[in-house]
């Protein structure tokens, strides 16, 4: 029997090296197989608290010095025992290190190489068996961080996020330390794991082009004239072959024809709508361009959503609104589920629209727009000062601090800033406001909501980054109904009622709704993953944080 046990474990160990995946089921059945000879549990207690009093909090930077405390809150709520006493245990977590690439992360920033070597062959002295189980401790505690809230913390790429952090590692490592006790680490980290269904979708897509681009990707089509059906192209059987590798076209058919048909341009058209381009069927330049960005690139944009998925998906409610910047879209979900979606305009390139979570409290009918300090600065007095016709063209009335309308001829405009400016630029409510008919209000330092608009034409280019940073809404009427959640009272007559009286009216919302702008540059729609161009140049530095190794967990002295 004892021949049979080592026999099973050599066999685990060179599965765990070769980076197969380990189960309970490879363990022993009956009897509890411990992770090493090892030093008694006061030895090693020593040791390890030791390593904690030794470490100097200043040595290492702000990320790394989280995790440590973490740590060392790990270890001091156990009084220091050792946690790595069953290989079962040890087993599982190095399997779910290495299904930490199937979420976009990177098995080496949990010390899996290490992990590996002293799994194969177990440390003996008490020094090498503390090392070993602060290296298995850290690489749990980061991956559960890293699994439910994240890698890259989201306020280092961009001050404006404000979704609350507060006591997520506390909580987390009270989590891990119930899991360990119950020999259940994996499932621990399994039920970290994003549920939404989005993030699994976008796992299954990163699965399917990691297959794409290993087998060597797609060939890029050589730029020249538009793809028009019925026009004969030499690169035309480059063009169909690309669009079969990704589903657009079916595949399994040989087809050596030099000519654009019908149904290229019905999978054209697919390829269009999934990657957020005019739906036309003709390939152009910005088609071609889209077609050609290769497997692997599309690999890393996937990875990048997974882990902006991570940042906010398990602080969703049950009944919200969400915006995505980089689709132009918006939509309304309740408890839970799909309710309601529409097209949406953002902010321009220079003056990008912010990320951010905020509650809805109240509608606004028949608005009347103040010009905001940005657009005061930098367009309304430049302008207003090369022409007073701005202010008619505008239907924009100076307004005192007291409410009163006053003559435009006697303000002194070239003696005024947007910092000294004692006065406010109103626009009458109406059609032609820029806020149209209705606005709703989420307060946040940005002045930032969602509004209607007289511009309705612009909502059919596919992309749209024309405001000022504010949110307009397609269908607000539509919208407001949803929130208003009253179907009696605020049906579509009763609205339209409302507006047409001209005047200028507030409704507060029977409860507040969470607004959530986010920035997504690759979404799943059912089984399909769609792309999205990165307007706002956000992915880039998204991917080398992603991509950057883990700040370096030092074992200190006390022998080590």
């Amino acid at each position: 029997m004892r021949a049979f046990v080592f026999l099973l474990l050599l066999l685990v160990s060179a599965r765990v090296v070769q980076g197969e995946p380990v189960s309970l089921q490879n363990q022993v059945i009956g009897k509890k197989t411990t992770a090493r000879q090892h030093a008694p549990d006061s030895v090693l207690a020593a040791q390890l608290r030791c390593h904690f009093q030794a470490m100097d909090s200043n040595a290492a930077g702000p990320e790394r010095r989280a995790f440590n405390n973490q740590l060392a809150r790990f270890y001091a709520a156990r009084n220091y025992r050792p946690v790595w006493t069953e290989r079962a245990d040890i087993a599982e977590l190095i399997e779910a290190i290495g299904e930490s690439e199937n979420d976009g992360l990177i098995p080496d920033d949990y010390h899996i190489k290490e992990i590996r070597t002293f799994f194969l062959s177990p440390p003996r002295t008490p020094e090498l068996q503390a090392k070993y189980d602060l290296l298995l401790s850290d690489a749990l505690l980061s991956l559960a961080y890293h699994l439910r809230f994240g890698k890259v913390d989201p306020e280092s790429l961009d001050p404006n996020w404000n979704l609350d952090g507060t006591a997520r590692r506390t909580a987390l490592e009270y989590r891990l330390q119930n899991a360990l006790a119950a020999g259940r680490p994996k499932a621990a980290l399994d039920e970290l794991r994003p549920k939404h269904s989005g993030y699994a979708e976008l796992k299954k897509g990163l699965a399917r082009y990691r297959v794409i681009a290993r087998a060597g990707g797609w060939q890029k089509v050589p730029e020249g004239d538009s793809f028009r059906e019925g026009v004969r192209d030499s690169r035309v059987p480059l063009l169909r072959k690309r669009l079969q590798q990704s589903g657009d076209l079916p595949g399994g058919v040989t087809d050596s024809s030099k000519v654009y048909t019908a149904a290229m341009a019905n999978a054209v058209k697919r390829f269009q709508k999934r990657n957020g381009l005019s739906v036309d069927g003709v390939a152009g330049t910005a088609t071609i361009g889209e077609i050609n960005i290769s497997a692997a690139e599309r690999v890393d944009q996937i990875r990048l959503n997974l882990e902006r998925y991570r940042w906010f998906v398990n602080d969703l409610e049950p009944t919200y609104v969400l915006v995505n910047i980089a689709g132009f879209t918006l939509q309304y979900i309740e408890n839970g589920r799909y309710r309601w979606g529409t097209r949406v305009i953002v902010g321009q390139p220079y003056r990008e629209t912010p990320v951010f979570k905020a509650d809805m409290q109240y509608i606004v009918f028949n608005p009347q727009w103040v010009i905001p300090p940005t657009i005061l600065a930098e367009d309304a007095l430049p302008a207003i000062r090369n022409s007073r016709s701005y202010l008619d063209r505008k239907k924009l009335r100076v307004i005192d601090s007291r409410g009163r309308v006053v003559d435009p001829a006697s303000v002194n405009w070239s003696g005024y800033s947007a910092a000294n400016f004692p006065y406010r630029l109103q626009q009458t409510a109406g059609d032609h406001g820029a806020l149209g008919r209705i606005k709703f209000m989420m307060p946040n330092k940005h002045v930032i909501y969602l509004h209607d608009t007289p511009t309705k034409n612009l909502f059919e280019k596919s992309e749209r980054t024309f405001s000022s940073g504010c949110i307009r809404v397609e269908n607000p009427l539509d919208l407001a109904q949803l929130v208003l959640q009253d179907s009696v009272k605020w049906n579509k007559t009763s609205i339209d009622s409302t507006i047409g009286t001209g005047k200028t009216s507030t409704v507060n919302l029977p409860k507040r709704i969470p607004v959530f702008l986010l920035y997504l540059t690759a979404i799943a729609e059912g089984e399909e993953i769609q792309f999205r161009r990165d307007v706002y140049n956000r992915d880039d530095r998204l991917r080398k944080a992603l991509d950057s190794p883990v700040p370096q967990y030092r074992i200190e002295s006390c022998g080590l």
